[in-house]
């Protein structure tokens, strides 16, 4: 079952992105499917791991089929660009934060806008704990285009957020004179 899910995450990681305008911050994640948890609570891969197959009930996963078609969007809007793996666990008590607590914790003002991976939350979900890897507080600025205080949190490892990059390395060859 393991290997059957890692192939469709990868066939969906390669998909072409949906037609949709998305609300989303200029430095958002790349070619990377939204992790959903009983419809209501945004996670990543390494929870679903975590849960293991005797607490999965069932996992969807969902993609347009056409470019330029989201059918998603009405009932989650503004998280499918990539795609979505819906999980339908057996656990009824994954910890996860509310978008208010969040705020709360950073001391931010209530309507402060709640990103997710670079895309703004349009919808009340919560965040699986475990899936936080980091939360930027982001100031208006003209570097990343936005106009208000906003809150990003990343459940992606900065590795892999912006998808397969094809940079090249270049090794430095060390000389063998020295400086006497």
């Amino acid at each position: 079952m393991k290997i059957k899910l890692l192939f469709l995450i990868t066939i969906l990681s390669f998909s072409s992105s949906f037609g949709q305008d998305f609300d989303k911050l200029l430095y958002s994640k790349k070619d990377q499917a939204t992790y959903l948890i009983d419809q209501k609570i945004i996670a990543n891969f390494d929870v679903m791991k975590q849960l293991g197959s005797d607490h999965i009930a069932k996992i969807e996963v969902w993609k347009s089929a056409k470019k330029g078609i989201d059918q998603y969007a009405d009932k989650y809007p503004n998280l499918s660009e990539y795609g979505l793996i819906i999980i339908e666990s057996k656990l009824k008590n994954i910890p996860a934060k509310s978008q208010t607590e969040i705020r709360e914790f950073l001391h931010a003002d209530p309507n402060t806008k709640v990103y997710v991976d670079g895309y703004l939350l349009k919808n009340y979900y919560l965040i699986a704990t475990q899936s936080i890897t980091e939360i930027e507080f982001i100031s208006p600025n003209e570097q990343n285009l936005n106009e208000e205080k906003i809150i990003n949190v990343w459940t992606l490892n900065k590795d892999i957020r912006l998808g397969p990059l094809n940079i090249r390395q270049m090794k430095v060859k060390e000389s063998s004179n020295t400086i006497q």
